[in-house]
């Protein structure tokens, strides 16, 4: 009987992780969504181009840990596809989001949820 709630809580977060299709401007795709700790992950990040296009930032957000990157964009001539990895990351639930800014402010955001549990025996 103790399936049935993980089976749902495992569908519940591949529901809320997987993407969307459609004009998007900025994606996300972290890999692996559920892991050991402490992990590596790799954030993959793909944005249309746009001559608005002016910084991308990528954050990790848990109650416990956060890190943040920006990269500066050239307009329509910066690279579609940006890779973080993270390494280290402490066990908990963590909001990875992506947010694409222009000259005026922000232009797109998404965000997917990552699982990282407690490696057995530790914390």
């Amino acid at each position: 009987m103790h399936r049935i709630p993980a089976c749902l809580g495992v569908f519940a977060l591949a529901l809320a992780t997987t993407p969307s299709r459609g004009a998007e401007r900025v994606s996300i795709r972290v890999s692996p969504t559920v892991a050991l700790a402490p992990a590596q992950l790799t954030i993959r990040t793909t944005i249309e181009p746009s001559d608005e296009n002016r910084v991308l930032s990528v954050s990790l957000l848990s109650d416990d840990y956060s890190t943040r990157s920006d990269v500066q964009l050239e307009g329509r001539n910066a690279a579609r596809l940006s890779v973080l990895q993270v390494r280290d990351v402490p066990s908990g639930l963590y909001e990875v989001r992506a947010v694409l800014l222009g000259a005026t402010g922000p232009l797109a955001s998404t965000t997917q949820l990552v699982k990282i549990q407690p490696a057995p025996g530790g914390r």
